[in-house]
Formats: C-alpha cells, structure tokens, sequence
C-alpha cells in the first residue's frame, strides 16, 4: 500500500499543531498499558509528542520541521529527522516502538510497517483507525463523501498487523475513538538503550 504524497503536509498545515491537538488521558494511558515493561521506546511520526510516556527512554522520529520545531514547547526531547520506511538505527535495538495515528500518512505503509519491527525486539503498538469502522462516526451522516475519502486513506487492521505475523493482536479502545493497536510479544531484553544512528541527526527546535 504506497501513495505517492503525503495525505496531510504538516510543514505548511500543522504551525499549530501542539497548541489545537492535546493529550488524551484515557489514550495515553491505553499507550502505557500496552507498551508493557519497556523501557526504551522508538516513536514513530512522533510529531509533537502527545502520547510519549514520561517514564521510558524515549527516541522520537519525524520527517517534519514544523512539527520538530513545536516539540520544545510542550517540553518534548528534539527528534530524529527521519521518515519511517528507513529508520536510521540498528536492527532490534529499542525494547518497544509506538506509531500514533501516524501510519496512514506514510508514503509506504508496508516498508515503514517492515522497519519499525526491524528495529524493535518487543511490542510493536500502532494506533489507527479502522476504515471498516467509519461509518460508526457521529459525522457519517451529515459528511459520507468524507467518510469514504478517509477511507482510503488508513490501511486495514489486517494489513497494519501483517508485519508481526503470528504475535500480532488487535483490539478496539475503550473510548469514542475507532482505534485498534497491533504489538509483538514483549521481550526480556536489558534496561539499557543500545541502539546505533545510521547517519542521522538529533534536530533542534527550529532547524531542519
């Protein structure tokens, strides 16, 4: 499943992202719960940071400057400039990776999907919706042409698990969002971060 262009351009649209888009509490804490035990956490589209748990060693990845740049004002560590079907680091070095609402705006799905559990060697969290689920929208009624458009755009539950194989679940939240999560078995791995960069830079607020 690969597009062409992104479905959204965050460095034209997304200035004011952290201020308009805040923390859900009740998704945040579904996050925690299943991330398990891991301690070093990769996010993936991290964007602004919402839902990065404060108690994990976290990398954050996100090929937008605009939303980079916003990171500091949420108190949020920079992030990696970096996209999600080639991730600058060594294979299976993050206890866990999380992707938040993030998937339906990669150029390839199935290659960034294929990446992140190349360097993950526990649970792989994806939250997205699910197109079969749409129709349950309050705004379904009153907006079906754009239902169907966002249809199209997020990738089927089936197709975000694929990646993981016989270890993948999926389950609906327990809040008014249609959002399932896909994860791999946690491991027993040690505490302490040990991944590699691949030629990538940390950026700061502001600088491409």
């Amino acid at each position: 499943m690969r597009f062409e262009n992104p479905a959204f351009n965050y460095d034209r649209q997304g200035q004011s992202y952290s201020h308009t888009r805040q923390t859900d509490p009740r998704i945040a804490a579904y996050v925690e719960q299943a991330l398990g035990n891991a301690a070093t956490v990769l996010n993936v589209g991290a964007g602004t940071g919402s839902y990065e748990p404060a108690n994990r060693y976290i990398i954050a990845v996100e090929p937008s400057v605009t939303m980079r740049s916003q990171r500091q004002r949420v108190g949020k560590i920079p992030a990696v400039i970096g996209r999600a079907d080639a991730l600058p680091f060594d294979d299976r070095c993050f206890e866990a990776a999380m992707a938040v609402l993030t998937v339906h705006h990669w150029p390839d799905m199935h290659q960034g999907l294929q990446e992140v559990k190349r360097v993950t060697r526990g649970p792989v969290v994806v939250m997205t919706f699910d197109p079969d689920s749409l129709d349950k929208f309050w705004n379904a009624r009153y907006f079906p042409q754009v239902i169907e458009s966002e249809r199209r755009r997020y990738p089927t539950i089936s197709f975000s698990t694929r990646p993981s194989a016989a270890a993948a679940t999926s389950s609906p939240s327990p809040f008014p969002w249609i959002v399932s999560t896909a994860s791999r078995k946690p491991s027993t791995a040690g505490r302490k971060p040990s991944c590699k960069k691949r030629s990538a830079n940390h950026s700061r607020p502001g600088v491409s």
